[in-house]
C-alpha cells in the first residue's frame, strides 16, 4: 500500500506543509509507516509530478518559509479510485509470537515474565490508543458519517488491543497447571524469594474520582518510586482503570527520584508524554526540593505533561481544567 494515497487522503480534508502530514502520519496507529522525511518528501515530489497535488510558498515574518500543498482534482479522482479498489488482506506479523515459539528452554518463572511484559505492553499501547486523539486534529468538521466510520476505525484498534489481553489470561490459563521440565526442585527457594521481593516492589494506590475526574493516587510510604519498572508499573495502571491522570504523593517518590542524575525523572517524562498522561506531584514544602529539578518539572509543565503541587485539591482543580480543555 502506497503512503501516496495516505498523503492524498489526508490533503482531502485541507492544505498542509510537510511537516504536517509527516506529525499526523507519525501520531496515526493504523497508518503503517514511518512517516520520516524521506518518505513524505520523496511522495510529495511524485504527487507533484502527478499533478495530483499543487503546492505554493508562503513566506513568515521571523520564521523560515513553507511549502502548503493541496490536492487537485486530479488527486481526488485517484484516490477515489484507489479507495473503490481491493483492499490488501491484513498481515499477522506479531514479534511476540515468535518469541513464544521458541520458548521451550524457560522455566516457569521465566515463561510467566516473557507473558507479563508482553501484556503490559499491550496495555500501555491501548492507553495510548484511548488518548490519542490526533486523527480529528486535521479534520475537525467531518460528516456524521465520517465522524461515525472513523470511531470505527478507532474501535477495531482498541478491539485488537483488548483482544491480545483476552488472549493472554487464556493462555496463562492453559499453561498453568502444565509441568515445566526445565523447572529445578532446587531452585524451588530461589524463586519463592524472587517472588516476594517482586511484590514487595509494588507501589500500592487508590483510584480517586472527583469531579466527573477518575485519577490514581499513589501515596505509598514504603514501596516508593525507584525504577524504571515502577515507572512501567503505573502507566498499565493507569491502562488497566482507563484514566490518564495521577498524583504522586512526594511520600512515595525515592531519593533516587529526585536525583537528576539518576534520569528516572527524564524516564518518566518521556513515558508520560508518550502515553499523554497527566501527572501532578504533591509536596507539601516546595523548598525541599533542589532548584534543577523544580525546573525541569517547570518545562515540561508547558506541554501540560507533569506540574508540582502543594495540595490534592488544585491538583485535582488541574485536572478537570484539562478535561474540559482536551475533552479527556
Amino acid at each position: 500500500m502506497s503512503i501516496n494515497y495516505a498523503i492524498l487522503g489526508i490533503l482531502s480534508y485541507k492544505a498542509m506543509t510537510g511537516y504536517d502530514l509527516k506529525k499526523i502520519i507519525q501520531d496515526s496507529t493504523f497508518m503503517p509507516w514511518s512517516g520520516n522525511n524521506n518518505q513524505i518528501y520523496k511522495s510529495l515530489s511524485e504527487l507533484l509530478d502527478k499533478g495530483m497535488v499543487t503546492n505554493v510558498v508562503k513566506h513568515q515574518e521571523g520564521s523560515p518559509t513553507k511549502k502548503v500543498y493541496k490536492i487537485t482534482s486530479e488527486g481526488l479522482a485517484a484516490l477515489k479510485e484507489w479507495v473503490l479498489s481491493p483492499a490488501e488482506l491484513i498481515e499477522i506479523k506479531n514479534p511476540f509470537l515468535v518469541h513464544l515459539a521458541w520458548s521451550k528452554e524457560l522455566n516457569t518463572c521465566e515463561l510467566n515474565m516473557i507473558i507479563d511484559q508482553y501484556e503490559n505492553q499491550v496495555k500501555m499501547q491501548l492507553l495510548m490508543e484511548q488518548s490519542n486523539k490526533h486523527d480529528t486534529n486535521f479534520s475537525p468538521d467531518r460528516s456524521v458519517l465520517e465522524t461515525t466510520i472513523w470511531s470505527f476505525i478507532k474501535d477495531n484498534i482498541r478491539r485488537t488491543y483488548e483482544n491480545e489481553l483476552v488472549w493472554t489470561q487464556e493462555l496463562r490459563r492453559a499453561i498453568s497447571n502444565i509441568p515445566n521440565e526445565n523447572d529445578v526442585t532446587e531452585n524451588t527457594n530461589v524463586k519463592d524469594i524472587a517472588k516476594e521481593e517482586k511484590s514487595g516492589e509494588i507501589m500500592k494506590y487508590t483510584v480517586r474520582r472527583n469531579n466527573e475526574i477518575t485519577y490514581i493516587y499513589f501515596n505509598d510510604s514504603e514501596n516508593k518510586l525507584e525504577t524504571e519498572k515502577n515507572i512501567l508499573d503505573i502507566i498499565t495502571t493507569l491502562a488497566e482503570n482507563n484514566t490518564q491522570f495521577v498524583i504522586l504523593d512526594g511520600e512515595t517518590l525515592s531519593k533516587n527520584f529526585f536525583d537528576l542524575k539518576k534520569g528516572l525523572l527524564v524516564t518518566l517524562l518521556q513515558k508520560f508524554t508518550m502515553y499523554n498522561i497527566k501527572a501532578a506531584i504533591v509536596v507539601e514544602d516546595m523548598n525541599i526540593l533542589k532548584k534543577t529539578f523544580k525546573d525541569t518539572v517547570a518545562e515540561s509543565e508547558k506541554n501540560d505533561v507533569f506540574r508540582l503541587f502543594t495540595g490534592v485539591v488544585n491538583a485535582e482543580k488541574w485536572f478537570l481544567s484539562l478535561k474540559q480543555k482536551e475533552g479527556f
